[in-house]
């Protein structure tokens, strides 16, 4: 359960300093498999890649990207759920803040299936 703490602290810290391709890119597996709020899955790393960068284009600023808690658990000790709240700026100087829960599950060291629960309007 170490590793895992390890790995989900400096995943955060990467998410945190703005880095967020950069932890995408050293924690994601490449079949890793993505839902956000109950829709259809998003399989691989390159389909998520791209749903990340569509999110990406968006923002213009990170102000924060705050962490509210963090658990650990599951049946083999390789799940983590994040609780954030994300305060990001759009390039009209728009602000907004995302409350989302990130739940992963972890294999070798990298995130193998991920569900994203956001509260409320997420777009701008």
């Amino acid at each position: 359960m170490t590793k895992l703490k390890n790995n989900v602290e400096e995943l955060n810290a990467l998410i945190r300093e703005g880095k967020i391709m950069g932890a995408f890119e050293k924690y994601y597996d490449d079949n890793v498999v993505t839902q956000v709020n109950g829709n259809s899955p998003i399989n691989g790393k390159d389909a998520n890649r791209k749903r990340e960068m569509i999110f990406l284009k968006e923002i213009e600023k990170l102000n924060s990207a705050e962490v509210n808690s963090v658990t650990f658990g599951g049946k083999d000790d390789n799940v983590s759920m994040t609780e954030w709240a994300i305060n990001i700026e759009n390039k009209k100087g728009e602000k907004k803040v995302i409350y989302r829960v990130n739940v992963q599950h972890w294999k070798d060291d990298k995130i193998i299936n991920e569900k994203l629960y956001f509260c409320g309007d997420q777009k701008f």
